[in-house]
């Protein structure tokens, strides 16, 4: 289960990673993607934008604590259960938990989409989000990830680890984005 959780948050890191050096095409004004005085536009910062407050709405339970795990805001870990104890290793307890993941994303959805395909998910709209977007369903049919699209190369992507949600609950969670994106 280490390992999983591992490999997990080290794809997520270097998604993230790989996103920060490949830059954009320069910030955008106006509306959800408004810049701030830093450059940045607001939904890149994914844990102020989307508050954990919208998460506990959309699915009836607490976020006990949320958590920007790189440098450059555009991610967001959303605990459904965090201890100091979590993760039990040869080397001692690491704090950790079961995160709801957000990332605001800027990278080729194409090729991801490709690849995922090719390992057996299938991709779909959902009209309970009200907005463009793909629910992504792995081999057995399992909601796995949500995407919103922004438009143009931007996305919001979340998912979930450890079971910390259903499927049917990370959708509820992309049409409260979607209302908070679209200004509802």
């Amino acid at each position: 289960m280490n390992k999983k959780l591992f490999a997990v948050l080290g794809a997520v890191a270097f998604v993230a990673l790989l996103g920060a050096s490949c830059g954009g095409g320069g910030p955008t004004t106006g509306g959800p993607g408004g810049t701030t005085g830093g450059g940045a536009s607001d939904i890149e910062k994914v844990c102020s934008y989307f508050p954990k407050e919208l998460i506990e709405e959309a699915i009836g339970k607490p976020i006990v604590k949320t958590e920007v795990p790189f440098v450059d805001e555009k991610s967001c870990f959303y605990y459904t259960l965090y201890t100091e104890t979590f993760d039990h290793t040869p080397y001692g307890d690491k704090p950790g938990g079961t995160p709801v993941v957000a990332v605001y994303d800027d990278e080729d959805f194409a090729k991801d989409r490709i690849s995922n395909e090719k390992s057996g998910s299938k991709y779909a709209k959902d009209e309970t989000i009200g907005m463009d977007n793909f629910v992504v369903r792995n081999h057995a049919g399992k909601i796995w990830q949500v995407v919103l699209v922004l438009g143009g190369d931007k996305y919001i992507r979340m998912h979930f680890v450890h079971d910390a949600i259903t499927g049917e609950e990370l959708v509820k969670i992309g049409a409260k984005f979607a209302e908070r994106i679209k200004g509802q």
